[in-house]
Order: C-alpha cells, then structure tokens, then sequence
C-alpha cells in the first residue's frame, strides 16, 4: 500500500483513474451526442441540467476526496483497520447527504431553473431531466467512496473495471430511451436521464459485489459498522469541509458560466454544449493524475517522506503534459472529428470551432493546475487550496458575466475565461508550494 515517487508507480495508479474518468466523460459524451439529433432545446437543458447535477455530485465528491486523503495517510502508515474504518464512516456521511441532494433536486431545482433560465421551453426540459435522473445521486456518491477507497490502497483496476460497467450499460440504454427502441416510447431527454442513472445503479452494484468477492478486502474491516463515532465522522468533516465548498465553488461557476451564456440565446447554449463535451474529452487523462497527486503525497506524508513531495510532483506534471501533448496531437490528423461525433449539425460544428480551439489552449495549464492543487489538498492542506479556489472563481464569475451579459461578446471571447482561470490557479498553487507551508 506503501507508494514509491517513480514514473511507474504514477502510471500504474493514474491509468485506471483516467479510464474511470473517460467512462464519466463518455456519459456526457453520449447524452450530448443523442440528444444533438433530437434538437438545440433538449441540448441545452441537458447541459444547464447536466452540470446543476454535477455540482450536487462534486459535494458528495469532496466527503469522497477527504476520506481519501485520511485513507492514504493510513496506507503509507500501514494500518488496515483504520482504512476501513474511515470508509465505513464515509458511506453514513455520503448516504445522509444523497437523501439531502436528492431533495433539493426533486423540489427546489424547478424554482430555480425557472427563476435563472430566460427560455421556458429550456426550463422546463431542465426540470423533466433532473427529476428523472435525481434517484442516481444515492448511488453515484456511493460509487465515489468506493472509488476512493480503492485509489487510497493503490487497487485501481477496480474503478476501471466498474467505469466499464457505467460507460457500456448508459452507451446502450441511451440509445434504446432516448429514441424508442426494442418496444421502449421514445423519451427524449427524460430517457437520456434514466439511462445515466440506472448506469450508475448498475456501476455501484458491481462495486458492492466485487468488494465482498475478493477476500483481501475483509483485512480492511469493511462495512461493519460497529465503531460510528462522531469523533471519526467530525474528522472526515473537517478536512473535508474546504474541499466541499471549493467544489461547491468551481462546478458552481460552471454552471453558472452556462447560464450566463443561455443569455446569449438557445443556439449559443447549444454551441457550448457541444464545446464542453469535447473539452470534457480532452481534459480525460488529467483527472487521473490530479487524483493520483492527492493520493500519492498524502501517502509519502505518512512514511515520513516529505522531502520526496515535490520531486513526485514534478513528475506527475511531467506525464500529464506529456499525456494532453499526445491526445493534441492525434486530433490535429482530422481536427473537427472529435466535434463530429457529437453532433452532425454542421452550423453547430462551425460555430463550436472557434471556443473548440480555446479549450485547447486551456487543456495544457489545466493539466499542470489541476495536479498542483491536488497535491495541495494531499498534504491535509484543504483550507489552502479553498482559499486558491474562492480567489480564482471571483475572477472567473466576474470575467464571465461580463463578457456574456453586460458586453455581449462572441462565444470564443466568452470561453477565453477557462485560459485565465487555470493559469492564475497554477501561480497561485505553485507560489504556495515553494513556501514549504504544508510541511506544518
């Protein structure tokens, strides 16, 4: 369980995240792709939606992430039981706060779809999508502590393995809901919905079953349930609290960066769509490495190995350059095939180039920003990388705002904004570094 800095070791945990991560992408992915053949309304809502969603998951992802960090501590320092322990406390956390999310998106989001949307058609699909996708938060927050878990005592096949079963199980059902197949109504962007919920039900169940299949697991003490104590519970709290409020604050902004830009009109909403699910492809292989960060360091701070911290870090931005390099390069051999894929409108692909090609530059300073602000949160050091996180969505809002709704700008200047926030993010996180700060 004990990690090693070498390019190996960051590859062997990497790689399994990034394949988990291009299963979540690939959901996306393939509701934008269906729902581009229905029309630009269900194409925009599933965006606006899609992401209202994911800012209710990323808080579930923050408990998920703190317990992690606890969890690799105790791996560097071998200790099992108090692995499991964590995880335990982490599944009572996660299914209190599913029970809390799932409330909010079942009776408060259609008052604010309709208090911040300007388009009533683009409202309403809205409100129809997370109502039938609200069931699956219990089990997506459940398949993130198992996720965690897993990356904490460096057994990552699991979660691709798992990804495979999300990724296969929505790819299918997408297809047969969303347009009627195999004696199934056509249902549009409530079936893309369902399709990515029931993929999540499915994902968690393989997860449960692989967990008690394997015996190693049992020297871990998992799912017993008999030491819950608030002492435990207020911990993960803790160190989980900055981390809740800065995903609360970065997939906050990006929802609202897409309200912002429905203010533009139900096409530009389309556009951006479009634009996301390509940027979410090439930002894939990063979240790999930014997980293994914050999994690595806090392993080495638990073996007494500080000093090796930076040198890791070094090395992990080496390969995540190399890794956007590498997915930059293959799509210069047909630029606009990517975009293709997702939709078949060509007036939607001309008009996503221009924001298309922003992203690219965006991908490289996020592949650098999103690894040094992971390592931050690695080194218990949570409250830091919230700080780095509220001085960089300040910026970001604002830039947005003004450049969608008070200038009216193009698109592409709209999209500039993801350039300027991953580099002032990775001055600020490098700056901290250097000051040895998180040794303490």
């Amino acid at each position: 369980m004990q990690v090693k800095s070498t390019y190996l070791n960051i590859w062997q945990i990497a790689y399994p995240i990034m394949l988990a991560s291009v299963a979540q992408m690939l959901v996306g992915l393939t509701d934008t792709a269906f729902l581009a053949r229905v029309g630009e309304v269900e194409l925009g809502a599933s965006a606006i939606a899609g992401v209202f969603y994911f800012v209710l998951v990323m808080l579930g992802m923050a408990l998920s992430i703190g317990s992690q960090i606890l969890m690799s501590r105790k791996a560097g320092e071998n200790d099992r039981l108090a692995i499991g322990n964590y995880f335990d406390h982490s599944v009572v956390i996660l299914l209190v706060l599913a029970v809390l999310l799932f409330f909010i998106m079942f009776f408060a989001a259609p008052a604010f779809f309709n208090l911040v949307l300007s388009s009533k058609d683009v409202a309403d699909a809205s409100i129809t999508y997370i109502h039938n996708r609200s069931f699956g938060i219990f089990f997506i927050l459940l398949v993130n502590c198992f996720r965690a878990y897993y990356t904490s005592i460096s057994a990552t096949r699991f979660i691709t393995y798992s990804a495979l079963v999300l990724t296969v199980s929505n790819f299918i059902l997408d297809y047969v809901l969303i347009f009627g197949k195999l004696g199934f109504e056509a249902q549009g962007i409530a079936g893309a919905a369902r399709a990515s919920a029931i993929a999540e039900v499915l994902a968690c169940i393989y997860l449960f079953f692989i967990t008690f299949y394997h015996k190693e697991n049992s020297s871990f003490g998992l799912f017993r349930f008999d030491n819950i104590n608030m002492t435990r519970i207020n911990e993960i709290i803790f160190i989980s609290i900055p981390v809740f409020f800065q995903n609360l604050l970065s997939m906050g902004a990006w929802f609202l960066f897409f309200v912002f830009i429905e203010r533009l009109g139900q096409h530009e909403l389309a556009v951006s769509n479009v634009v996301r699910s390509a940027y979410m492809v090439l930002m894939t292989p990063i979240w790999g490495y930014a997980s293994a960060a914050n999994s690595m360091v806090s392993n080495l701070i638990g073996q007494n190995k500080q000093d090796e911290v930076i040198p890791l870090i070094k090395k992990i931005i080496v390969l995540s350059l190399a890794s956007s390099t590498i997915i930059l390069l293959i799509n210069l051999f047909d630029f606009k095939l990517l975009l293709r894929i997702i939709s078949s409108d060509m007036m939607l692909l001309h008009d996503a180039t221009p924001s298309y090609i922003v992203t690219w530059c965006a991908m490289f300073f996020f592949s650098v920003s999103m690894v040094l602000l992971s390592a931050i949160s690695g080194t218990g050091k949570t409250n830091v990388a919230f700080i780095i996180e509220v001085i960089n969505i300040a910026i970001y809002i604002t830039y947005a705002f003004i450049a969608a709704v008070v200038l009216k700008a193009q698109l592409h200047v709209v999209w500039y904004v993801e350039i300027l926030y991953w580099v002032i993010m990775g001055l600020c996180s490098w700056l901290y570094l250097r000051t040895n700060k998180w040794r303490k």
